[in-house]
């Protein structure tokens, strides 16, 4: 304890006096840590058996309990006499009024029942002309010209592929959640930056809620909220308001001093210096927590679909379903069109600065927006074209997809049923094998000597600890299928993505291509990657493993054309100054001083695969994921919750490992201590 204590706390006076200096080598705990595996690897048979698979007579009932614990406080819990959620339904619905008015106005219009059907009054939504056009007026206001085409294309876009009711309903369910998100973003924020104690709490707490798969609290949402858009509004802000709020607290404290100096010289109070100081100060990191926060509620549409929110999630939950690539791939390019333009609504508002040598002139903005959007639904109403798009003027690639699927398995498919195979025999069964062969206790031990190596002890115990509690409620198998799909998928896209990375970071015209490839790719729904794949390959891992690196390859090709483009070129002028060659040069310079970037990347891609893991269960995963979905379909909340929290643990322990590796290697000195060591 004593040891643990004085490396938690960096007291290096002390610490030669309370250890020997052995203990301290980072290579004998890594040497110990492989023995411990081998060992195990070569005593298979020889070592008793529960070592290697947790002892039915000791699991813990966790599971059991969970599912007790979280009925009785979902369902038979009461607040005032009335149970839980009858209060939480009810608050859901007064949040979900103005969603749902603007669900009204953009798709469905309003009904008001009389006691007769003639005395029935319906008013229609908006025509869609209305709204394409008051669309590219507000782009063109926000942003100039390109928005204002961007806003016409996209709308355009949802006319010509018959995607506009679904379209316009994800728009406003998405805007709404989007909006409620950015204010609770900013003053959780603000928060957490005036109170340190509380961003100690809450860190933890945004951790879990940015790595627990969404499938996992998705029967919570449901029992307390109910099946509809308000069910899909909440799971979508959990899982998007950690980001928004950490951008805030890392934007105000990367303000320079004069900032918060200028704020208390002006005699502002608190909330003025905030909001009219501080925040505008911190305007572009500001901006990246917005941009995470469109990404992540769009890419809730297709899970918030399954508990009622339809919209364009309904209909690529609905491909995958029936394997119709053709619309499932039409409905991922409507979301991606609606996440770059809603972006770009935010980005162009956020930036735009006053201009002194025009006034500005709301009342005749509002009066040209009116009109545009009350004479074309008017006129709507006599002119059936105006209120509803003709049909003979839509379009489908579906048949398209179709045919190119079915020429590809007919002159392709002994090549992809290779592939299938070798990924699935040569690759994930022989990990999966050697992974059950070590076992729970030679892992965890191996984890625990690690942490140790890197200097990290609590990590090592309470990783270790971790690992053992999966292992005791059952769930140690399953740990290792989705860490199977985990590693082989990060290592696919490290090997696709890598050498495309580096070949982007060291030219400029493949960069200017992959930009492009990269920030569509990164913007199309998860869920549309599973189809073409599992139309080519079937269900299995190998589809599994595939679909998770075209997921994070993307990620992994983005961050190593960063590190490779951000080495300092003097550095590199020098190398070739005194006689490096191109090769040299690169293997010698470059990618070294890209090494923080690099390892940056391979972390990011890690949770990018971790995230995807979950909806491979689609296709036929075995994994926690499949656990997560199994406990919606039975509504056990608790085996889901414990089953997401597994997964959780994974991404966190995976994530703070790699840093940890990171750090110790762009450490100053650090080849230096390695020697000595």
């Amino acid at each position: 304890m004593v040891a643990v204590a004085s490396i938690g706390f960096g007291a290096t006076s002390v610490t030669p006096l309370l250890r020997p200096k052995w203990l301290r080598s980072s290579r004998l705990w890594v040497a110990f840590g492989l023995i411990l595996l081998l060992a195990a690897y070569v005593g298979r048979g020889v070592l008793p058996e529960g070592l290697y698979v947790w002892p039915t007579q000791w699991l813990l009932p966790l599971l059991k309990m969970s599912n007790d614990v979280l009925n009785q406080l979902l369902r038979r819990t009461e607040v005032f006499g009335e149970p839980l959620r009858m209060w939480t339904r009810a608050g859901g619905e007064a949040i979900g009024l103005p969603m749902r008015g603007l669900q009204n106005l953009l798709t469905t219009g309003w009904t008001f029942p009389g006691s007769t059907p003639a005395e029935t009054l319906t008013l229609p939504p908006l025509s869609w002309v209305s709204v394409v056009l008051a669309a590219t007026y507000l782009g063109w206001l926000a942003g100039g010209r390109r928005l204002a085409v961007l806003a016409f294309a996209t709308f355009a876009y949802f006319l010509i592929f018959d995607l506009w009711a679904a379209a316009t309903l994800t728009l406003a369910s998405v805007a709404f959640a989007i909006v409620v998100g950015v204010v609770f973003g900013l003053v959780l924020g603000v928060m957490l930056f005036r109170w340190g104690w509380l961003e100690a709490v809450l860190n933890p707490v945004f951790d879990v809620m940015q790595t627990i798969p969404p499938f996992s609290y998705l029967v919570p949402v449901l029992i307390l909220f109910g099946f509809g858009p308000v069910a899909a509004l909440v799971a979508t802000l959990i899982f998007a308001l950690p980001p928004m709020a950490r951008a805030v607290v890392y934007g105000l404290r990367r303000l320079p001093d004069h900032a918060f100096e200028l704020s208390s010289m002006t005699g502002a109070s608190r909330w003025q210096g905030t909001s009219k100081i501080l925040l505008p100060s911190a305007r572009d990191d500001l901006l990246l927590g917005v941009n995470q926060l469109v990404m992540m509620a769009l890419a809730m549409v297709i899970l918030a679909s399954m508990i009622g929110a339809g919209g364009l999630g309904a209909e690529v939950l609905r491909a995958i379903q029936s394997l119709k690539i053709g619309r499932g791939l039409e409905a991922g390019i409507a979301i991606t069109l609606l996440a770059v333009l809603l972006y770009g609504y935010g980005h162009s508002i956020a930036v735009r600065r006053p201009s002194h040598l025009s006034r500005p002139q709301p009342v005749r903005h509002l009066a040209i927006l009116a009109a545009i959007l009350i004479i074309p639904t008017v006129a709507g109403i006599a002119i059936a074209p105006l209120a509803q798009y003709p049909a003979a003027l839509t379009i489908s690639t579906a048949d398209f997809w179709s045919r190119v699927i079915s020429w590809l398995n007919s002159n392709w498919g002994d090549g992809f049923e290779a592939t299938r195979l070798i990924i699935t025999l040569g690759v994930i069964r022989p990990l999966l094998t050697i992974l059950r062969d070590l076992g729970w206790a030679s892992i965890a031990a191996c984890i625990l000597c690690f942490g140790f190596a890197l200097r990290r002890p609590s990590l090592a115990v309470l990783s270790c600890a971790t690992l053992v509690l999966i292992a005791a409620i059952g769930y140690w198998d399953k740990l290792l299928i989705t860490f199977n799909l985990v590693t082989v998928g990060t290592l696919l896209s490290l090997f696709v993505g890598a050498p495309l990375g580096i070949w982007a970071g060291s030219s400029r015209r493949v960069h200017a291509v992959s930009e492009v490839v990269v920030t569509t790719l990164q913007t199309l729904p998860s869920f549309v990657y599973l189809v073409p794949v599992v139309m080519l390959l079937g269900p299995g891992d190998a589809t599994a493993v595939i679909a998770i690196a075209l997921y994070s390859v993307a990620t992994t090709v983005r961050y190593t054309d960063h590190a490779i483009r951000n080495v300092d070129p003097a550095t590199i002028e020098a190398a070739v100054a005194f006689g490096a060659t191109p090769l040299q040069t690169f293997w010698k310079v470059r990618l070294p001083l890209a090494r923080p970037g690099l390892m940056l990347g391979l972390n990011q891609t890690i949770l990018m695969c971790v995230g995807m893991v979950v909806i491979t269960a689609l296709v036929g995963s075995q994994g926690l994921e499949l656990e997560t979905v199994d406990a919606i379909a039975r509504v056990e909340a608790g085996r889901g919750l414990v089953a997401g929290l597994a997964i959780s643990a994974l991404a966190i322990i995976l994530d703070r490992y790699v840093g940890a590796v990171a750090q110790s290697l762009n450490a100053p000195g650090s080849s230096t201590r390695a020697k000595s060591s």
